[in-house]
């Protein structure tokens, strides 16, 4: 007797991937965590998504929603505009450009490049773009956001992209 002929094997071989994958998002319903709305005067934490790694050009950090992107012009040498675009009005932004974790540099506050506070600015020197790190705080609506990101996207040369 063949196994692909017993009728109870084949339906069992047929059920049991629909209940694992049942069960798996049976389980994220129950006990996953549910987006909620942000909370003035909380604080969140934004990802570095991972176009920050790499020659990119750009950089950008999430959480839920609510987005940030960086980019930069290359001035002279180490010296770089970097550019902030969000999806949301901010009140104000403060950067410091860090060359380890244990460096406490001050951030500066980025100057508001056009008006209603979605595009942002500032000149920094990146010397070491390998290793260096961006820290960000921006605020939103009585909301703050803070980030940490790589250097790494400003190696792109803007006329190869």
């Amino acid at each position: 007797m063949s196994f692909l002929k017993n009728r109870h094997v084949l339906v069992a071989s047929l059920v049991a991937p629909l209940l694992a994958l049942l069960a798996w998002f049976a389980i994220d319903f129950f006990t996953g965590e549910t987006p909620h709305a942000a909370v003035e005067g909380q604080s969140y934490a934004l990802v570095e998504k991972p176009n920050c790694r790499y020659d990119s050009g750009l950089c950008g950090l999430k959480n839920n929603d609510f987005e940030l992107e960086l980019s930069y012009r290359r001035i002279s040498g180490d010296r770089l505009a970097l550019d902030l675009v969000s999806e949301f009005p901010l009140d104000g932004v403060l950067l410091a450009v860090v060359i380890s974790e244990t460096d406490d540099k001050k951030p500066v506050p980025m100057e508001p490049a056009a008006p209603g506070g979605l595009k942002w600015s500032l000149e920094a020197r990146i010397a070491e773009p390998e290793s260096d790190r961006i820290r960000l705080v921006a605020s939103a609506q009585g909301t703050v956001y803070y980030g940490d990101a790589s250097t790494q996207f400003t190696l792109a040369d803007k006329n190869d992209l």
